[in-house]
């Protein structure tokens, strides 16, 4: 519940595993990075729990299976031909487009805590048609800090003007849920994402979103 009556209550969102779906591209993007040493695609499945501390942490994860270490020049390479392809194969999540529309409807301030690249973040919220209802897009290079560090989901509570206790972050991550808990924002973890986490707030579908924040910040 609300320490204090909200003038304006807040949903901030994870991007990748809880808006979108973007584990097709991001493993497409790493094996093409890993083809150009010659090495063997790395399966979907295996790339999945690599993703949620940004794009360097995929890459060096993924060259791992292989026994490799990523260049500045791999890395380099692999956000430039991540961006290019950024939309080919990621798309929305069920149900999240009218979760959006129904937490706008009811008030809500929305906006996105990714540690993705903001223009990467950005692009495929423009190209899925996700953009609009958010008020901020904070990615992963726009502050000195990433999730699961609270100041960067801070940068974001600063961006849209509204306090810690009148906002919920929505992840699929332990990250997310760290950096709500040092913002002492709540955190609501979405089961259909990426992560795997032992959280007091779970949602099974986003229908469940609109009620569950409703509860949570009512005063």
């Amino acid at each position: 519940m609300a320490d204090a009556v909200c003038g304006k209550r807040a949903a901030i969102f994870d991007l990748d595993g809880t808006l979108i779906d973007s584990l097709p591209d991001l493993a497409a993007a790493l094996n093409r990075s890993l083809a150009r040493h010659g090495e063997a695609p790395v399966e979907p499945a295996l790339v999945k729990p690599m993703i949620g501390d940004g794009a360097l942490m995929l890459l060096k994860r993924g060259y791992a299976v292989r026994g490799l270490v990523p260049s500045e020049a791999d890395v380099q390479i692999f956000l430039e031909d991540y961006e290019a392809h950024v939309t080919d194969l990621t798309v929305v999540f069920a149900g999240i487009p009218q979760a959006l529309a129904t937490l706008a409807d009811e008030g809500y301030v929305l906006a996105v805590c990714t540690n993705k690249p903001e223009v990467s973040a950005r692009k495929v919220l423009a190209a899925l048609d996700l953009e609009a209802p958010f008020q901020a897009v904070i990615g992963g290079d726009a502050t000195p800090f990433r999730k699961p560090d609270p100041r960067h989901l801070q940068a974001v509570l600063d961006a849209i003007g509204v306090p810690a206790s009148c906002a919920v972050m929505i992840g699929d991550h332990p990250n997310d849920l760290a950096a709500a808990a040092g913002c002492a924002t709540t955190g609501i973890f979405c089961n259909w994402g990426y992560g795997r986490a032992d959280a007091a707030f779970q949602v099974d579908e986003p229908a469940e979103l609109a009620p569950m924040i409703g509860a949570i910040l009512a005063t």
